[in-house]
């Protein structure tokens, strides 16, 4: 198997971790926690694209409000179609980034950063080139959380796909009690929220 196909074989893992990334910001209203960063705000904003896997045809492409919490995208959710492309925003330290995440190969667009500090040009070029680059890093911690759990046969399939099933089927907008988080601290090591750290 060369690259290619190796990379087309390999290319759900993208929906699966926008679903996820849905999923876990939903249950945490958008209060994420990662060692690397410690907490995030992360949400998906106003635009969200759901395709059928086996026909590129069957599209949902919802935009403005709250599209992750529209009946449309759980019932879309419902009939099998699964997030591709999504406009997601990103907090840390009240310093906010926007952006489009392809789901394909995570690739990014329409990024708009925090506002600049630096007056000089070049100082501002090299502000912005941090800033695109520690948004990466934030994506690329949540895709290293997210791949820890799908790796782990029991922790996707016993812990994590019941949560979801579960979640795609309830009408309420769960919440920090829908996510596996003590099974997932224990299993891996996980600490999903700092709130929840001691007690789980």
């Amino acid at each position: 198997m060369d690259l290619v196909d190796l990379i087309n074989t390999r290319r759900f893992l993208g929906n699966e971790f926008l679903l996820w990334l849905w999923f876990k910001s939903e249950c945490f209203e958008a209060q994420l926690h990662t060692e690397e960063h410690d907490t995030l705000e992360v949400w998906i904003d106003d635009a969200l694209t759901l395709e059928a896997y086996l026909a590129e045809t069957e599209r949902n492409t919802i935009s403005g409000g709250s599209p992750a919490y529209s009946p449309e995208a759980k019932t879309a959710l419902r009939h099998g179609k699964r997030p591709t492309k999504a406009k997601l925003g990103v907090v840390k330290e009240g310093r906010e980034w926007s952006f489009n995440l392809k789901a394909e190969d995570l690739s990014f667009s329409g990024v708009k950063i925090p506002a600049l500090l630096s007056r000089e040009e070049e100082e501002q070029f090299y502000e912005r080139m941090f800033l695109l680059e520690e948004l990466e890093q934030i994506v690329g911690t949540l895709y290293k959380e997210f791949l820890a759990i799908r790796l782990d046969v029991h922790a996707w399939s016993t812990l994590m796909l019941p949560a979801l099933k579960d979640w795609v089927q309830r009408d309420e907008v769960c919440t920090p009690e829908h996510y596996p988080s003590a099974p997932l601290k224990e299993r891996l090591g996980l600490v999903t929220h700092p709130h929840l750290a001691a007690g789980a």
